[in-house]
Order: C-alpha cells, then sequence, then structure tokens
C-alpha cells in the first residue's frame, strides 16, 4: 500500500518531469499515433526509473554528492542542459522553413536524469527510513503516472501553430533551468 508520505513526495518530485513530458509532447506532435504512444513511454518509463533511481541513491549515498565540493558547480551544470535544450528550440521555432525536431535515446536520458536530481536530494531525508527502496519504486510509479497523464495533455494543443507550440516548450525549459539556479544560487 502506498503510504501518504510516499504520494505527496512523489507528486512534489514528478512535477518537473511532468512539465518536462508536457514539453516533449508537443514537441512530437507531428508522430504518428503508434510512435507518439511509444515516445511518450519511453519518456515516462525514463522518467519514474530515474526518479526512482535518485530517490534510492540519495538514501543511500546522495550525501556524498550534494555536500561535495563539486555539489556548488554540479548544480549550474544541471542548469545550462535546461538552457541550452531551450535555445535549441527557440531557434528551431524561428527557422522558416518546416524541420520535425527529433530526440534520440541520449537527450532524453539527458532530460531523465536532469530532472530527478532533485530526487537525490529528497532522498537524503529517507536515509533513517526502514526500506527506502520501496518508498524509491513507490515514488518511481506516481512519476511514471503523472507523466503519462501529461504527455498525453499535450496532445490537446494539435490545433495551435508549431511555431507557438515550439517557443511555449523553450520557455518551460528556460523556466526549469532558471528554477535551479534560484533553488541553489540565489
Amino acid at each position: 500500500m502506498v503510504s501518504l508520505q510516499s504520494m505527496l513526495l512523489g507528486g512534489a518530485l514528478a512535477l518537473d518531469a511532468a512539465v518536462v513530458s508536457f514539453a516533449v509532447g508537443i514537441l512530437n506532435l507531428h508522430l504518428s499515433i503508434a510512435h507518439k504512444f511509444r515516445r511518450g513511454l519511453l519518456i515516462c518509463l525514463l522518467f519514474g526509473f530515474f526518479q526512482a533511481f535518485m530517490v534510492w541513491l540519495g538514501s543511500h549515498a546522495g550525501y556524498l554528492l550534494v555536500f561535495s565540493s563539486y555539489g556548488y558547480l554540479f548544480q549550474l551544470f544541471v542548469s545550462s542542459i535546461f538552457f541550452g535544450i531551450g535555445v535549441k528550440v527557440i531557434r528551431e521555432s524561428f527557422e522558416t522553413e518546416e524541420k520535425q525536431i527529433i530526440w534520440g535515446f541520449i537527450p532524453l536520458l539527458v532530460m531523465a536524469f536532469a530532472t530527478s536530481i532533485d530526487a537525490l536530494v529528497a532522498g537524503i531525508s529517507l536515509g533513517s527510513v526502514p526500506g527506502p527502496h520501496f518508498m524509491a519504486a513507490e515514488i518511481g510509479v506516481i512519476t511514471f503516472l503523472i507523466c503519462l497523464l501529461a504527455y498525453g495533455a499535450s496532445f490537446l494543443f494539435n490545433s495551435l501553430p508549431t511555431k507557438w507550440l515550439l517557443r511555449v516548450a523553450a520557455i518551460v525549459f528556460f523556466f526549469l533551468g532558471g528554477k535551479i539556479i534560484y533553488e541553489h544560487y540565489l
């Protein structure tokens, strides 16, 4: 049975992943239905896996990364990933020729990892909880389901012009990068 603590923590940790799932779903509007489904399933599985893995890792050894001398630069690196993705997407939105943005497995893997950094930090607080691996699995399932809903919701925007959807997706990525900078440096 899923505890209230893991439901609340899972919901809070899944918000960033859900926003990214929504933005990537907007970028995938041009795909066939079968390809959208496979892509969405892959994205949601990656986000769920990384959220669970990072909570588990944080509960066992996350303090080594967060409190090391490199922890300060690590957050800057993660935010630069989101800014880089945002710049790429906004640049694509201003091109006059219709070009499809294709997200390979590696960029999706990097995004899943980058959105799960907060799960690593949250996992540190679970080090004293008995059986943190069960809670990590619950958080992973909750993240998967929330991301699936967000990815599916992105298909409601089929009728909007693609260039504006790309700009909205870029704003989301800029927001996530700025959020990391704000939380860790300001």
